[in-house]
């Protein structure tokens, strides 16, 4: 009887040991599996332009309230200090040129910006009513000005393509080069105003917008001559003469934003 059992035990055994042994198999299979599969790729978003240009015209409207001074003549030449001209001011003419802004993202949003234009020759006239030279719209003299204005600006980007912005800074004015008018030997201070900045980018594509632009110049400008010119037969004369304006421009442009 024992040797009968003996076979049978062996044989159950065995069978035992196949039905484990797929099993086993598998699982360790699966183990592999789950060990050598590739990572998922992990999806990285797009790195936004940090900087950008904007071209495009520029026009200027000038806004000014001026004080003139000069000395009293005496003679073929003027003497003394230089007083008030009671009931005289002048006016700065607008301008039209082609302008550049240049700006980097600090981050999301903020962005610091400096834009310049393409200098154009502006005339200052004077007014008021005179019996004496000048007479109302004679051209004291002629400037080429320049300016610089710094601003920080802060994007409104949840309105997708569309992005208003607003932003404040400051303002470096100065005279690149002056021609003589009534006043000869004239020269324009270089000046640091504020200026307020407002506008909007509507962006096409990732790079390449349209945009509008305004901004708000506070200033104050002195400018000084060291004679004036009567016209034949007298000519120029010596005499001190000054300016200071209040000078409050709409600086307005639109054109083209690219960001890289």
């Amino acid at each position: 009887m024992r040797d009968r059992k003996r076979p049978a035990a062996i044989i159950n055994a065995f069978l035992y040991a196949c039905s484990i042994s797929p099993l086993s198999i598998a699982v360790v299979r699966a183990a592999d599996l789950t060990m050598s599969s590739p990572t998922a790729p992990v999806a990285h978003s797009e790195i936004s332009p940090r900087w950008f240009v904007r071209f495009g015209a520029l026009g200027v409207i000038s806004q000014s309230s001026s004080k003139l001074y000069a000395q009293p003549l005496v003679g073929l030449a003027g003497a003394g200090p230089e007083v008030l001209l009671a009931g005289r001011g002048a006016t700065y003419a607008n301008i039209l040129s082609a302008s550049v802004q240049v700006g980097y993202f600090v981050t999301t949003n903020w962005s610091l910006e400096i834009s310049s234009a393409v200098p154009v020759w502006q005339t200052v006239k004077i007014t008021g009513f005179s019996l004496t030279p000048p007479v109302a719209g004679t051209v004291l003299t002629s400037a080429l000005p320049a300016a610089a204005p710094i601003t920080a600006v802060y994007h409104f980007t949840e309105f997708g393509a569309l992005q208003p912005y607003l932003g404040g800074g400051v303002a470096p004015l100065f005279a690149i080069a002056e021609h003589d008018g009534f006043n000869t030997g004239a020269r324009i201070e270089p000046s640091l105003g504020v200026v307020l900045q407002g506008g909007l980018d509507f962006m096409v594509n990732r790079n390449w917008g349209i945009y509008l632009d305004v901004k708000k110049i506070f200033d104050q400008l002195t400018g000084h001559a060291t004679g004036i010119n009567l016209g034949p037969p007298v000519g120029v004369i010596p005499a001190g003469a000054s300016i200071r304006t209040n000078f409050q421009p709409w600086v307005l442009g639109a054109g083209l934003t690219y960001r890289f």
